[in-house]
Formats: structure tokens, sequence, C-alpha cells
């Protein structure tokens, strides 16, 4: 499956909207510091425990984060508020700070790596 120019394989998760729409998210979030990135998830349901994992690069910089949760609600919540951190602290290590309203829900903000 293919969401937003991002691989996503699943085994034995189903995707609905909420899912699409915080996956959508996450790649926003990527794409708005570097716009050429290449991300990948992987999601996996064994027994009552969801796992997700994220890996690529932006900008030739390595990506990766990885969680385990009740629900894939959890997991999903988790990748994103890593990857907006992620991407928060390499805007600032790059000397260019997001403008105040700048938000990561796929506006259009200057292209910079980050590194997770």
């Amino acid at each position: 499956m293919d969401l937003n120019g991002a691989k996503i394989y699943s085994e034995g998760v189903g995707i609905g909207r909420d899912c699409e729409e915080k996956i959508r998210q996450i790649v926003s979030a990527i794409k708005t510091l570097s716009p050429s990135s290449d991300i990948s998830f992987r999601f996996l349901k064994s027994g009552r425990v969801y796992e997700g994992l994220l890996w690529g690069s932006a900008n030739d910089i390595p990506i990766g984060v990885y969680r385990r949760g009740p629900s894939m609600t959890h997991v999903l919540d988790y990748l994103y508020s890593k990857v907006k951190k992620d991407c928060l602290k390499m805007s600032k290590a790059r000397g260019r700070p997001l403008s105040r309203g700048s938000r990561f829900d796929g506006g259009h903000q200057t292209p910079l790596a980050m590194a997770g």
C-alpha cells in the first residue's frame, strides 16, 4: 500500500480511515522539513499487541522510530509525537526555527532534514 508517498506494510492490521489520517500527519510532518524524504511503515499485530516501525531517510539522514502498544491509535500517536519532536529539534539545530503559527499537518515549510 502507498499513502502520500510512504510505503506501508501491514500484517494482521486493518488500516482504517483514522489510521490513514494519522499516517498522513506523520508523512506531512517529515515532508514539511524534507520533501525528498523516503519513508516506509510496517505495522504488525501479535496477539493483543500492535507494533509500528517507521524507517527511511530525509536528505540522506536515516530516520527510525519503533513503538509497541495496546492499539494502533496508541502506536501512531507515539510515532507522530516523536517525529514532530525530532522535526522541531532539527529545525532549531539548523538555525531556522519554524514560525510560531506553523503546524505539522501539511503546511509548507523550508525543507530541512531530521534524524531520528
